[in-house]
């Protein structure tokens, strides 16, 4: 536990707290100084790929014995000036790489964003469809309760729906789909009717029923589509 949090404080201090001051003196201070701009910017470079490795991988190799101290050293040697680790690294591989590739990567990055914001836009209106159905089936259903004429539900957008469209729509219906939630004054249960007496007296006809107060529960608000 002890050498756990040991390791952990070295790198945190030597990858990480420490380079990122070196980069701050380097874009702050004029003139800026080619040679350490360079020099961070590719140790940065070679951190983002070490970091995305371990988003995805590391799992399957962190239980090995002394991973973290091993880890540690690593970090350490990309990150003292007196090893440059990560130059090393970035021109070995990285560099290569990257110039070899350079045109299949652009491509890459802009199918699978293109690829991405579709699906999160689908996801979305698909999601929207599945709110719109249930506020429907929540309306039919209080009108069914409280005896209101039956309305048609209306038709859910289609597939094509935008974000701004979504936005539009529920500041237009926002206060109507509210007050559909609301307890309607009518939507007691409503009183039985007296039994009919034998015989008229002078004392139940001067006596209100509850009947004759009952008024019809209003109707569901149906929304105005904004022009």
């Amino acid at each position: 536990m002890l050498l756990s949090f040991l390791s952990h404080t070295l790198a945190a201090w030597f990858a990480f707290l420490l380079p990122v001051f070196g980069t701050y003196k380097a874009l702050s201070h004029r003139p800026v100084s080619e040679p350490e701009l360079e020099r961070w910017s590719q140790y940065w470079s070679v951190i983002g790929v070490i970091v995305a490795f371990e988003y995805l991988a590391e799992f399957l190799i962190s239980w090995l014995p002394f991973y973290w101290e091993f880890k540690t050293l690593f970090l350490l040697w990309l990150a003292l000036p007196q090893t440059q680790g990560s130059t090393f690294i970035y021109k070995m591989y990285l560099q290569p790489f990257f110039q070899k590739n350079e045109a299949d990567l652009d491509a890459d990055i802009v199918s699978i964003n293109a690829k991405t914001f579709a699906f999160v836009q689908a996801k979305l209106a698909a999601l929207w469809q599945l709110v719109w159905g249930a506020i429907n089936q929540n309306a039919a259903a209080r009108q069914q309760a409280t005896g209101a004429p039956g309305q048609t539900p209306q038709a859910a957008p289609g597939t094509g729906l935008t974000m701004d469209g979504a936005m539009n729509m529920l500041r237009t219906f926002g206060p109507s789909v509210m007050s559909a939630f609301q307890p309607a004054p009518g939507a007691a249960t409503p009183a039985a009717s007296p039994a009919p007496s034998r015989a008229p007296s002078a004392y139940s006809s001067s006596v209100n029923t509850p009947a004759a107060e009952q008024r019809p529960a209003p109707s569901f608000p149906e929304p105005q589509f904004a022009t």
